[in-house]
């Protein structure tokens, strides 16, 4: 059965004939049964005017929930041609978390006239919460969280849930009991009022044992909290104690995506954000590859310099070891580099997610020496018979190459745990200490330790 995405090329077609279609409903009709997400990866193949002339088409509504799904990139670049009454609209019927999404792809001076266009009620949200710095996960709370009092009634309770208009409240998952100050007392389920008498006051249900996290804490922090402990929203606090909303899982779900996400690219030594494919033009793709492929370029001369350094010793005299040496050195490298690729991959993702710390250092090198040891020894031993054996090479080359694949390999693991655990220390992206740069040093530096091995096994000289 085919998945979602591959339906897009079909949903394509059809939006591109509603849309040259003379009746006005040909394109809401169409897109009646269609989910936004899916509705946005279509517009993100299509040209600006054909976007354009599709997001004017479609019910407002629709159009709205489309425009915050698309990537930042191609949301910007449709903004500033959409005039701003529908853009205003757009503003007032989001959620507040997709209006800020919005709101955050505008320029500043465009967005604060057309703040004083929508309601004062959102565009007041809109700018308490852009006070938070971004990237925090007070950008993107809701402040439409079910607040009660300690003496609230679960039959007053069950009232206003029946009582509120629908977009009073994010999620009712949760009844947050506050006290005459805002600050949070505890919370309890829905499910446990509706199991209670309806005399039963909110501070009898209450469990005051909670998590909550502070507005100006980074929201991929907030978000790995709340997986970790499979909440269904996170009580946001200000610097005073004072709940001011919640941090909602489908937020929390996203943010993980885009972070776990910009990691898998920066191991591949991608730069940038995290932007469809289709929505980013030749020249993106170039800005966002070049600068690390020709920081790997540099690098990776090393090797050569590695290689010319021990070919010109024997430059004037017989070079039968060196030659002898020459088919075993992509083995080598291969197997430092992809074993430091594996270590650096397992240590970032374990910071990522908040397995390990860097106060853990010690205990993750010790791990990975220990592992590496075997790793290597197994190596060193398929090694040396496949020279011997496999390849027909002496004894003693086989040697070499047996002792130099533990080496290499024990060296990868340590360059390949350090870096990321120092690079973390320092309060950079481990990720930048990507799968390629380990792999490009590991490479250099490995061919120096499997020559000076072959040096020592062969008497100094490699002639």
């Amino acid at each position: 059965m085919p998945g979602p995405i591959d339906r897009i090329p079909n949903l394509l077609a059809r939006i591109r004939r509603a849309v040259r279609r003379p009746e006005p409903e040909a394109l809401p009709t169409e897109l009646r049964e269609q989910r936004p997400e899916d509705v946005a990866d279509a517009l993100e193949r299509m040209t600006k005017d054909e976007a354009l002339e599709s997001l004017s088409q479609m019910e407002p509504d629709m159009a709205a929930e489309v425009l915050v799904e698309l990537s930042d990139d191609t949301a910007k670049t449709l903004v500033a041609d959409l005039p701003d009454p529908t853009v205003a609209y757009y503003l007032d019927v989001l959620p507040m978390d997709d209006a800020l999404d919005l709101a955050e792809d505008m320029d500043p001076e465009r967005l604060e006239s057309l703040l004083m266009v929508v309601p004062d009620e959102d565009a007041a949200e809109i700018r308490r919460l852009m006070r938070f710095p971004k990237g925090s996960v007070g950008r993107v709370m809701t402040e439409r969280f079910f607040e009660v009092g300690p003496e609230t009634t679960v039959e007053e309770i069950l009232l206003d849930l029946r009582l509120a208009p629908e977009e009073k409240y994010e999620t009712v998952n949760d009844v947050y009991v506050l006290d005459g100050e805002r600050r949070l007392l505890g919370l309890f389920s829905l499910r446990r009022a509706l199991r209670a008498e309806p005399r039963t006051q909110a501070s009898q249900l209450l469990r005051a044992d909670f998590e909550s996290a502070q507005a100006d804490e980074p929201e991929e922090a907030a978000a790995r909290r709340m997986a970790r402990y499979g909440f269904y929203a996170l009580p946001i606090l200000d610097g005073e104690g004072r709940m001011i909303g919640i941090f909602t899982g489908d937020d929390a779900q996203e943010i993980l995506r885009d972070a776990e996400s910009k990691d898998v690219l920066a191991l591949g030594a991608v730069s940038g954000g995290v932007e469809s494919y289709l929505s980013l033009s030749v020249w993106n793709l170039v800005k966002r590859r070049a600068p690390w492929l020709m920081i790997l370029f540099v690098a990776e001369s090393m090797t050569g310099v590695v290689l010319r350094h021990y070919g010109q010793q024997q430059a004037n005299e017989k070079v039968t070891r060196l030659l002898l040496l020459m088919p075993f050195v992509p083995l080598i490298i291969g197997a430092g580099g992809n074993a430091g690729s594996q270590v650096t991959t397992t240590i970032t993702r374990a910071l990522a997610v908040n397995e390990v710390s860097t106060g853990d250092w010690f205990t993750v090198v010790r791990r990975e020496l220990a592992t590496s040891i075997l790793i290597g020894a197994l190596l060193g031993v398929i090694g040396l018979l496949r020279a011997v054996y496999v390849w027909g090479g002496a004894p003693q080359v086989g040697l070499v190459v047996g002792i130099s694949l533990p080496c290499v390999v024990l060296w990868a693991a340590v360059v390949g745990s350090v870096l990321p655990l120092g690079a973390k220390r320092v309060g950079i992206d481990p990720a930048v200490m990507s799968a390629p740069f380990i792999t490009t040093l590991v490479d250099a530096t490995g061919l120096v330790i499997f020559f000076e091995v072959a040096r020592a096994m062969f008497g100094g000289s490699l002639a």
